[in-house]
């Protein structure tokens, strides 16, 4: 693994719609290897090989980041955001953010506000200005994204990393190294390697990524946090350095049954673990991509992580590697019976 390359996608600034720096860190490590790329109209970025097979995967994650925009500018030189995403309202309050101007020029600042009641009011970010005019002077306006100023770096703990944005550029890094892996190999399907658009406002891009290549089966890679780190008993399926979790269901995903014993199964035959877990509330890629066309066989399966949707998450990069090993396996393994056994009902 190239922990550079997930580095500089951890490091990249992303809110919805603005991944043009997350494109650019997937671009420089990949563009050379032997893929088709294309674009959807959110500004997905799809990676496709050509296999022995008429039918196709997607494997996909998403490349934008829980983050703010500009909203206004005061008189006193106080610039006031917009949350895009859930970002979590304990995390809104004197953290370092850098505000990137339409130019690319990124200016410091610190992000504050007043919190009651379990919310945030009167977001803000601070530069060190005095005047509106000062703020203007520096190119800032209204609609410039603010992201969250953390450097990824390697904890003292081994195989320990923590960094932003990992929700979900940790999916991104994972098909990057799978691409990788799979450059020179012939492989039994068509396989799509999809980095999405507009997850965190809606589920945007995956619905317009699997309309541009209309794919068979499609696989989701996302991250979760457990609430408390003060559990880590039964209840708790999301602990870092337990392998890889599969989801049996979510707020916008009753995934393929079928999907789910081919993971379970892989996994075991490749002596990975899985945490097995459920989702109340929320909900992934996967929520829009089954809905496509005729419906898509979807299944989830997620990177645990601590803390999410703040400015910093941990991760234990064992979890990841064997997350990249366990999609190897999957689609080397992939057959057309494999397939009919996903889409078979009656």
């Amino acid at each position: 693994m190239n922990i550079e390359f997930l580095k500089n996608l951890s490091n990249a600034d992303g809110i919805a719609s603005n991944e043009k720096e997350v494109r650019q860190a997937i671009l420089a490590e990949l563009e050379e290897l032997p893929y088709e790329k294309q674009t959807d109209g959110l500004g997905s970025l799809i990676f496709t090989k050509k296999g022995k097979s008429s039918k196709s995967i997607m494997i996909c994650g998403h490349m934008d980041e829980v983050g703010f925009m500009v909203r206004s500018i005061s008189n006193l030189g106080l610039i006031h955001l917009m949350v895009v995403g859930g970002v979590k309202p304990i995390a809104q309050h004197l953290q370092k953010i850098r505000i990137t101007t339409f130019d690319g020029k990124k200016i410091s600042g610190v992000i504050n506000g007043e919190y009651r009641d379990g919310k945030t009011e009167n977001l803000y970010c601070d530069i060190g200005a005095t005047t509106a005019q000062e703020v203007a002077e520096l190119g800032i306006e209204v609609g410039n994204m603010a992201c969250y100023a953390t450097e990824f770096e390697e904890f003292a703990v081994k195989d320990i990393y923590a960094g932003k944005a990992f929700d979900d550029r940790l999916a991104c890094f994972v098909m990057g190294e799978l691409m990788k892996r799979f450059a020179n190999a012939e492989l039994p399907l068509t396989v799509h390697f999809a980095n999405t658009s507009s997850e965190e406002v809606g589920i945007r891009g995956a619905k317009t990524a699997v309309q541009a290549v209309d794919p068979d089966i499609v696989f989701v890679i996302d991250v979760a946090t457990f609430s408390t780190e003060f559990v880590r008993d039964h209840t708790n399926q999301r602990q870092i350095g337990q392998g890889p979790i599969l989801t049996h269901f979510d707020r916008t995903l009753a995934p393929n049954l079928e999907m789910i014993h081919y993971v379970k199964e892989t996994a075991q035959s490749q002596n990975i673990p899985l945490q097995l877990d459920m989702f109340n509330s929320g909900g992934t890629d996967g929520g829009e991509a089954h809905k496509v066309n005729e419906g898509k066989p979807t299944v989830v399966t997620i990177l645990p992580v601590r803390y999410g949707h703040c400015a910093y998450s941990i991760v234990n990069i064992r979890d990841v590697q064997q997350m990249i090993d366990l999609y190897e396996s999957l689609i080397k393994n992939f057959t057309e019976e494999t397939y009919h056994r996903m889409v078979d009902f009656i």
